[in-house]
């Protein structure tokens, strides 16, 4: 305890010395320090206090990029320096003015006394135009300051420091306006502004810059002001500009957004109406917000959404559909229409607008921990956007028997797709007629199909094993060291039922494939316990059980040979389930 303590003490003599030192050096220079210096002297906070007045002096000239270095130090800083930066928001110049607002926004409530100051500058029409960034990226003619790389033992903290509200991300400010940036400040600084902000935040909702109106409405959601906002929301939602619409979409997808609050109070028929043409727009992201905004409305949005099954856009029956489904049991005056689109055609096309930017591949999905653990996998995708495949889901999730016959029939539909959306729709009615087609699907060539149907196989219990053990049978033989192996692992789920895959799994035993005979070994243990207790609860024939007691005592001999370095474990299973099978109690 006491090294941690001479430890510490060492760090802050440290942090003296350079406390001391670093403003003579500073005064010896005709210079000041760079930004990028004085942010990393901000995030030691036992050094040198920061100097406010030099702070923001620098913000009248900075560049992009050391801009963003000055607002991030001053944020961070634990000294209290609101008074500071009130004074210098009398300051005329614009580039200091939004950079001061910038950061009062961020102590987000520790700025309440700046608030008078932030609602006068929501009068200010004026942009803050900040120059570019040095090409080259360096600083001319400032001589670099090392400061030392210091311990990860914690410094004390202070009881009495508070910890600063994390406010939602605000809509955008485009143009660098002043009273723009003045109203996202007093939205981070949230509550505390309501009384002073409301009225003058009120008024901004009918200015004619639509960012204005959009930040306005933010603000007012955070402030918690007892006035309509939603309206203006969802006209920001579809407004002309693509711009503007993203951006509201952006801010209500904020989980911690109060927007979201907004919608729960104020949402009624007229809100599905605006939200299901958002449902049109060709960016995703609004898309998303709308959709995510009719799941939060709840059944308060099902008679939109049961009409808007019938909407002549693909997209917005898709949606709709999906939806739908989600409400479960609550949802089933839905089904005839749901059923009426089992046949529909529909496909959603992204426009080419909306296939810019980089697209992450889909990966894989990992298999489950427990495999087996859940009684119904989970629903299908749709990657091809078929309206059907989401009625079809739809339909499961409503869990309406009256659907079954409507299933069936689209069962036979051609598109692998729709086969595995009905066969898991039907499986989640208890119905196995999907089995024999969702079956001959993990044959398929595209191997998100495959995937697809071996999940959903294995909420059909015993019943799968004749479709799921081939699979796995045959990747045994796969080169692919992790193919292989995950194979060998699925085959111990299927228990007794792997006897006959007793020998190629005793060939991997003696085999040098990577990490193989480790894995083979376990699962062979599995097998031959599940296999023993097949016999003893009379579930295994007595031909199956000669096969066996000769397949186990194979595989025992191999664990037991004098160089064998197999895990106890597995051997132990491999002998007790040899000696029960043969009648003699271990």
């Amino acid at each position: 305890m006491m090294s941690r303590i001479n430890l510490a003490l060492s760090v802050l003599t440290i942090l003296s010395f350079l406390a001391d030192e670093i403003p003579v050096a500073a005064q010896s220079e005709t210079f000041s320090l760079p930004p990028a210096v004085l942010a990393m002297q901000g995030q030691q906070e036992s050094a040198e206090p920061i100097v406010v007045a030099e702070l923001v002096e620098q913000l009248r000239t900075a560049n992009v990029e050391q801009r963003r270095e000055i607002i991030q130090q001053l944020s961070d800083t634990q000294q209290n320096i609101v008074p500071a930066l009130v004074r210098a928001m009398d300051d005329p110049d614009p580039l200091l003015k939004s950079g001061v607002a910038e950061v009062l926004g961020n102590l987000t409530n520790e700025a309440v006394p700046a608030i008078p100051g932030l609602i006068e500058m929501m009068n200010d029409g004026r942009r803050a135009i900040v120059p570019g960034s040095f090409s080259s990226g360096f600083y001319p003619n400032i001589r670099p300051i090392r400061l030392p790389v210091l311990s990860s033992l914690p410094l004390p903290a202070s009881a009495n420091v508070e910890e600063r509200r994390s406010p939602p991300t605000p809509p955008e400010n485009p143009e660098n306006l002043l009273r723009i940036t003045a109203i996202i400040a007093i939205g981070k600084i949230g509550l505390p502004a309501r009384t002073l902000a409301t009225a003058p935040l009120t008024q901004a909702l009918q200015d004619p810059d639509p960012w204005v109106k959009l930040n306005a409405t933010w603000a007012l959601s955070e402030i918690g002001a007892s006035i309509p906002l939603l309206p203006h929301w969802l006209e920001a939602l579809q407004n002309p500009d693509p711009n503007l619409r993203r951006s509201a979409a952006s801010v209500f997808q904020d989980s911690s957004s109060l927007l979201r609050k907004v919608l729960g109070a104020e949402a009624d028929d007229s809100t599905t109406a605006s939200l299901l043409t958002a449902l049109k727009d060709d960016d995703v992201t609004v898309r998303d917000a709308a959709r995510e905004a009719l799941g939060l409305m709840g059944t308060g949005a099902l008679p939109g959404l049961v009409q808007a099954l019938k909407a002549p856009e693909p997209i917005v029956r898709l949606e709709a559909a999906e939806l739908v489904g989600n409400l479960g049991g609550s949802a089933q005056s839905a089904v005839p229409n749901l059923l009426a689109l089992l046949g529909d055609t529909g496909r959603y096309v992204p426009p080419a607008s909306n296939q810019g930017g980089f697209v992450f591949p889909a990966l894989p999905p990992l298999p489950p921990l427990f495999p087996g653990s859940r009684q119904y996998p989970l629903a299908p995708s749709n990657p091809e956007q078929l309206v059907r495949v989401n009625a079809a889901i739809a339909l499961g999730k409503l869990s309406d028997r009256s659907a079954i016959p409507g299933l069936t029939t689209a069962l036979k539909d051609n598109n692998p797709w729709m086969q595995l959306a009905t066969g898991w729709a039907l499986l989640q009615l208890g119905q196995a007629q999907g089995l024999p087609v969702v079956g001959r699907l993990v044959q398929h060539p595209d191997s998100s199909i495959r995937r697809e149907a071996l999940s959903q196989l294995e909420g059909y219990g015993s019943q799968s094993t004749p479709y799921i053990l081939p699979y796995y049978t045959a990747r045994l033989d796969s080169a692919d060291d992790n193919e292989r192996n995950g194979a060998i692992i699925r085959i111990g789920d299927f228990g007794a039922a792997a006897l006959d895959l007793v020998p190629k799994l005793r060939a991997i035993l003696v085999g040098n494939q990577k990490d193989s005979p480790g894995y083979a070994a376990t699962i062979l243990g599995e097998i031959a316990r599940d296999t023993a207790i097949a016999w003893q609860n009379g579930n295994l024939s007595a031909n199956q059980r000669q096969q066996a007691i000769a397949e186990l005592s194979k595989v025992l001999n191999i664990m037991q040979a004098p160089n064998a370095r197999f895990n106890r474990e597995p051997v132990e299973r491999v002998r007790n389930a040899v000696t029960t099978l043969r009648g003699v109690t271990p």
